[in-house]
């Protein structure tokens, strides 16, 4: 399910079929599904709890990879939040509580702890390997920097590269160097 044009028309020859819908208003019948699946993206929704009821009704399974928004110390804990992009936790305000997104569907939550090495391109994926950040094909998979625009984008790529030059960015996290996995906030939501 795509309810985006753009993101529809970008899929590769031979994708899954995708349906044109958004996530508050599915367009299947109750129980259609052995299970739904929402992978970094609920923050994008408009009515995150009614789009977590829609996956409930439809699926019997339902299985949410989201952060926890609510969380005070969120932002501080990616180093790429806290000193280049600050903005990105204050756009998230009024998001739900970990504890209504759950309860919307009868949910668990779980931690999920990054490992060093993550082959995903979600945002915090490289958390690690800071210079990923500089490659323009990794910013295109990752929808914050759609969301802070170009001339933001544009700084942040070169405070980074200008830290990473001068040593910077690892005096400052010198303690991520050492880590194996690390815990950033995210979160698995399993009904």
């Amino acid at each position: 399910m795509e309810p985006s044009a753009l993101m529809r028309a970008q899929r590769p020859a031979g994708a899954a079929p995708c349906v044109a819908a958004t996530a508050e208003r599915l367009p299947f019948k109750d129980r259609s599904f052995d299970a739904a699946m929402a992978v970094s993206t609920v923050h994008h929704w408009r009515d995150p709890i009614a789009g977590l009821r829609e996956m409930r009704r439809v699926a019997r399974r339902v299985v949410v990879f989201t952060f926890d928004g609510d969380d005070p110390d969120w932002s501080q804990r990616f180093w790429l939040t806290r000193d280049y992009l600050p903005k990105v936790a204050a756009a998230l305000t009024g998001w739900p509580p970990l504890d209504d997104l759950t309860g919307a569907i009868g949910a668990r939550a779980e931690p999920v702890p990054i490992p060093w090495d993550c082959a995903d391109g979600f945002f915090e994926a490289h958390w690690r390997r800071p210079e990923a950040y500089l490659d323009e094909r990794v910013r295109r998979g990752v929808s914050v920097w759609a969301k802070v625009g170009a001339e933001v984008e544009r700084r942040v790529v070169r405070d980074l590269r200008d830290d990473l030059d001068s040593g910077r960015w690892a005096e400052r996290n010198r303690e991520l160097l050492t880590l194996d996995a690390a815990e950033l906030g995210l979160r698995l939501l399993v009904a």
